[in-house]
């Protein structure tokens, strides 16, 4: 018989395009989508951020119930919903929000369960499942469509915009399209596992399988577990929480620039034209970080890389603080999108490879949230600052110094040893 081709790389293809429609663009596109409607709705800036830290905490609360439905009717459905639910929302903003109390709802609650549910936690669970020896290559391939896609999403949303005479719903009109493309894509080439097709992870045919099983074991340079652990189990282990505890650096951090970024920039002096190709260097340069850990996260441990690209977060926020001149607008992007799309995908990859593909939806579940909880008051409490002191200095320089603690949590976040009650 024929060897039937892989479907995985197929299916990473899929993924990837879902990524940018459904997520990538109403979470960075909306940086510059939002500032508009501030403008026209005459809202203060941290009522600004608090629409998107709105928004943030339900795509990331919503990680729980995500998991769940992922047990329970499969990645394919769960991203089939989700992104029709982001449609609708998209479909709403564009006619319906004329408060921020309309705003929260739909921007915040409708839209960010939309994009929790078809987003990063069923794309990157599929991508566990498919890929085992080669996963750092995968989820770094797989995330690059954040970079690219915000790379896409903010100057194309802000010149439809501008060329509308500022008119920011046909923004969302657009992104109603593209999560309702996201969906006919999950719903035509989505498989949940290599099972579903009679294939095994990274294309691997039976006789590799058991040939590897049979052979010898040797030290791996990185470590990747072969047990099947429980959610409690790994709660209960210090790793975790040292590594959701980096969250209040970099994923804050990352967080409060989306919202104020823009808004930052413009009271350096940039034009909102210039203040998003910033934001467009910014999400462009994450694909330095998402090639270093494919390259490097399945020879080096991906903690130590981590611990890197925290540091070069904090550096190019300090940076930003003061980058009146466009060579510093430009070298503190390349340093953030860097430095937060290494960190980020090499906490995914993480918990992979210490607890296993099994028990790895319910960590995100309960990982997520909490991260995403400590990344959304950022946006508020940034806001507050600079309507107090009419400075984002001291929410930066907060960030600044929370990624460089971060750097050493990762230095502790070694591979937990699996110990079963009783035992």
């Amino acid at each position: 018989m024929a060897r039937t081709r892989f479907y995985g790389w197929k299916l990473m293809i899929a993924f990837w395009a879902i990524m940018i429609l459904n997520f990538a663009f109403p979470t960075f596109g909306t940086s510059v989508v939002n500032t508009y409607m501030a403008k026209a709705m005459h809202l203060s800036r941290k009522e600004l951020g608090l629409a998107y830290s709105v928004f943030s905490l339900i795509a990331g609360l919503s990680a729980p119930l995500v998991a769940k439905s992922i047990y329970k009717f499969g990645i394919r459905l769960t991203l089939v919903v989700g992104a029709l639910l982001a449609s609708c929302g998209a479909f709403m903003m564009a006619l319906f929000v004329h408060t921020v109390l309309q705003a929260i709802v739909v921007f915040g609650i409708v839209v960010g369960a939309g994009v929790g549910m078809a987003g990063s936690v069923g794309t990157q669970v599929g991508a566990a499942r498919w890929f085992h020896k080669k996963r750092a290559r995968a989820m770094s391939l797989l995330l690059t469509s954040s970079g690219i896609g915000g790379f896409i999403a903010v100057p194309s949303l802000n010149e439809i915009i501008a060329r509308l005479g500022g008119n920011w719903r046909a923004a969302w009109w657009c992104m109603a399209a593209m999560s309702l493309a996201a969906a006919l894509i999950a719903a035509f080439f989505v498989k949940d596992s290599p099972a579903q097709m009679g294939q095994f992870p990274d294309g691997e045919t039976a006789a590799d399988v058991a040939a590897s099983s049979a052979a010898p074991v040797v030290e791996a340079s990185v470590f990747k577990t072969t047990e099947d652990w429980t959610l409690g189990e790994a709660l209960r282990t210090p790793t975790v929480w040292l590594l959701i505890a980096t969250y209040l650096g970099f994923f804050m951090g990352f967080f409060i620039y989306i919202a104020h970024g823009v808004s930052h920039l413009e009271g350096l002096g940039y034009t909102p034209g210039a203040a998003a190709k910033s934001i467009s260097v910014l999400m462009i340069s994450s694909m330095i970080g998402q090639f270093a850990v494919g390259t490097l996260g399945d020879r080096i441990e991906s903690r130590f890389i981590s611990a890197v690209a925290v540091c070069l977060y904090g550096a190019g926020t300090l940076l930003a603080i003061h980058a009146v001149e466009p060579v510093a607008m430009y070298s503190y992007a390349i340093l953030m999108g860097t430095g937060f799309s290494a960190a980020f995908t090499c906490f995914q990859t993480i918990l992979g490879n210490y607890y296993g593909t099994k028990v790895y939806p319910a960590l995100l579940g309960v990982t997520m949230p909490i991260g995403t909880i400590f990344g959304a008051v950022g946006p508020v409490a940034a806001g507050y600052i600079y309507d107090r002191y009419h400075t984002y200095s001291y929410a930066f320089e907060g960030v600044a110094a929370i990624c460089f603690a971060s750097a050493v949590l990762y230095l502790f976040a070694k591979p937990p040893a699996r110990r079963i009650r009783g035992t």
